[in-house]
């Protein structure tokens, strides 16, 4: 059976997914666990990517956690983070 692609679900363009998917690939993390993404590079990458989207208030972790919101934004993105490929 299909899992349906979240991507879709989610109205995510093609292009973030790529493109964060290409930051990934960078730092050899596409497929390790949400949890390993620590190294310092490359959160400053993807803080980088997500910026403009974020809010201020999180942006200066005032309102929240700029790395939660990375997280939570790879997972929205329906990235392979933490599974195999065979």
């Amino acid at each position: 059976m299909n899992k349906p692609n979240k991507m879709f679900e989610k109205n995510i363009t093609l292009s973030e997914y790529e493109t964060v998917k290409k930051i990934l690939i960078k730092h050899d993390v596409l497929h390790k666990d949400i949890d390993k993404l620590d190294d310092p590079i490359l959160m400053e990458d993807l803080y980088m990517h997500f910026q403009e989207e974020m809010p201020y208030g999180i942006q200066k972790a005032r309102t929240g956690d700029p790395d939660e919101y990375i997280y939570n934004k790879l997972e929205d993105l329906g990235l392979p983070l933490g599974e195999q490929q065979l």
